[in-house]
């Protein structure tokens, strides 16, 4: 069966290269070259139907081939084969050449844009995603909900198209023009047209506090959000996740401009816009912009400052937030309104087990928004690059409309499949002292030396050591994300020697006869910078459970639901990377990258 994504010739991919569509006008206009391709894919058969393409690089070859021999003659066995070899065309040019590529050319101004809006139902569906990331049934009905494109333009599609392609592409003007056979001011006047149309009647649609009620925010609440935060299941609160976002701008001669856009965190010139998002990721509403100087705290201030807040929200509603909003704390609770944010801590002090369990919790509910604010760069690339500012006008009104687009088209976030063993896991452990921890640093164990037993993670003495399915590790720490850093953290750990040294606490009196296991885990952040991690095993019992207890010298390292990434490295290699048969280093290409001046001498 013929792959229909992929050159029928080479067999190379062509979704995202200039392909040649096996059609009966194909085989009509370019006989010679259709019976070349059949010679050469004998004893195969495909048909003319449009359904199957070949890339160009393969025309050209096939094109050559017709230049030089006629195709009526019998083919040697070189052309019957993969044609690969080049033939020079200019020892053989000629007057039909020119004639060739005058006919080329008059095919290419009748064909047009490859991206026929008006007759979107015949462009390739991989086609229209990549350069709109919609597919035609809901390219349709964003047309269908923008009905003023049509009062106002003949063609409405091609109009909706254009903007779609500039905000997902992020291409300048000149190249879209140039792609579509327009001049730049056309491309200008088509795609203020789609602004203004799509921005009066499709984003009040989609977003805004207008188009959703404080009934339907409850009704998005997660069950994991729910349950840690949503208080009275009779009366549930609706829980709203904000924080800010960035677009780079450029340096302007506008000097107060420049001032307040110039961040001191980010050293570049920046500006704000502001989210607020459901616990499933549908954005309720996006304020701003902000200059760079100010605050999520300032921002959430003046947000509550405005009435219309009042009717759409109940008392004892939630806010997940970050730490950036702690000075808007007493703000929200004067309104009547519950704000939830990770602890903050003294310089140079652990987070105490309470507080760094409450860090996990919110956490694992205020991951939505940040996926949300990365869709906009990742797959809308005109937030990407900076922001040009004569363009700026017209920046947040694009990030509105984006905003809407995700809301109509994307699927919204559904429950984990382990929700229901994360709410059981969070249950018996949340209240748990982390007595594994008082032990260690009451003695002081970070310090001793003699107490530890250097072994290899291999060693047969760590056969006590439970093996988890990858399912367990998932329940073990509560989620992917810290799983993605225990991955990288093995590798770092691995590079000297190829094997990841332990330390084995030999005096097993002390702590009732079970195992326990140090480690030293190297900051990926700071080189100077090294952690203590304990973990004592129970050898009487089985799987996740024979993990009694863990700690680490990290800010986090206290905590009883959930681990720190560096517990979750050790407890991932013991327990399962040194069971399987090869460990895929993750982007070890990059190690080749750069000169390490320390190797070369």
């Amino acid at each position: 069966m013929e792959r229909r994504n992929s050159c029928v010739s080479c067999e190379r991919s062509v979704l995202r290269r200039r392909r040649h569509r096996l059609t009966q006008m194909f085989l009509e206009r370019y006989h010679d070259y259709a019976v070349l391709l059949l010679q050469e894919i004998m004893p195969r058969e495909i048909a003319f139907d449009g359904t199957l393409s070949i890339c160009n690089p393969c025309w050209l070859r096939f094109y050559r081939a017709v230049q030089v021999r006629p195709v009526d003659d019998p083919l040697p066995q070189q052309v019957q084969e993969p044609l690969n070899e080049q033939i020079p065309l200019h020892e053989n040019f000629n007057s039909a050449h020119v004639l060739d590529i005058i006919e080329l050319y008059e095919w290419r101004l009748e064909r047009g844009t490859q991206l026929d809006f008006e007759n979107v139902e015949e462009i390739d569906d991989n086609e229209l995603h990549f350069y709109t990331g919609m597919d035609k049934i809901q390219f349709n009905n964003i047309l269908n909900q923008t009905s003023s494109l049509r009062d106002r333009t003949n063609s409405s599609a091609t109009v909706l198209g254009l903007y779609l392609v500039k905000i997902r592409t992020g291409e300048p003007d000149e190249r879209i023009a140039s792609m579509f056979n327009m001049s730049r001011r056309t491309l200008v006047r088509k795609l203020k047209i789609a602004r203004e149309c799509l921005s009066e009647e499709f984003v009040p649609r989609h977003l805004g506090l207008d188009h959703m009620t404080r009934e339907d925010v409850v009704a998005r609440n997660l069950t994991i959000p729910s349950h840690i935060f949503g208080g009275n299941q009779n009366e549930p609160a609706a829980i709203l996740v904000c924080d800010g976002t960035y677009i780079y701008v450029q340096k302007s001669s506008n000097f107060l401009f420049q001032r307040r856009t110039y961040s001191l965190h980010k050293f570049r010139n920046l500006i704000k816009p502001f989210l607020i998002v459901c616990t499933d990721g549908y954005i309720v509403d996006v304020l701003g912009p902000y200059p760079a100087i100010t605050t999520d705290a300032e921002i959430m201030r003046h947000m509550m400052e405005e009435e219309v807040w009042y009717w759409f929200l109940n008392a004892n509603d939630i806010f997940i937030l970050d730490r950036g909003f702690r000075d808007s704390i007493p703000a929200i609770e004067e309104h009547g309104y519950d704000a939830h944010m990770p602890p903050t801590r003294t310089r140079g002090e652990q987070l105490s087990t309470v507080d760094a369990n409450k860090s996990r919790l919110i956490t694992m509910c205020r991951w939505v928004v940040e996926t949300i604010n990365g869709r906009f760069k990742k797959d809308f690339k005109i937030f990407r690059h900076v922001y040009f500012n004569v363009a700026l006008t017209n920046m947040m009104t694009d990030f509105k409309i984006t905003a809407a687009l995700i809301n109509a088209t994307y699927q919204p976030y559904r429950d984990n499949a382990h929700a229901a063993e994360f709410i059981n896991i969070i249950n018996e452990n949340i209240n748990r002292e982390n007595e594994l921890a008082d032990y260690v640093i009451r003695n002081n164990l970070n310090r001793q030396r003699v107490a530890f037993t250097p072994i290899e993670a291999n060693n047969p003495e760590l056969r006590d050591f439970p093996q988890l399915t990858y399912d367990e590790l998932f329940l073990f720490t509560l989620g992917i994300y810290h799983l993605k850093l225990a991955k990288s953290y093995c590798h770092e750990h691995m590079r000297p020697n190829g094997v990841y040294i332990m330390e084995l606490y030999h005096r097993r009196e002390l702590v009732e006869n079970k195992i326990l296991i140090r480690g030293r885990i190297q900051s990926r952040h700071i080189r100077a910078k090294r952690y203590y991690t304990y973990i004592l095993i129970n050898p009487a019992l089985q799987g996740r459970q024979s993990l009694e207890g863990y700690y680490c010298s990290c800010i986090h390292g206290r905590r009883t639901v959930g681990s720190c990434a560096h517990i979750a490295s050790v407890v991932y290699f013991l327990s399962w990377a040194i069971y399987q048969e090869e460990f895929h280093a993750p982007a070890a290409f990059l190690d080749e990258t750069l000169v390490d001046l320390d190797a070369a001498e």
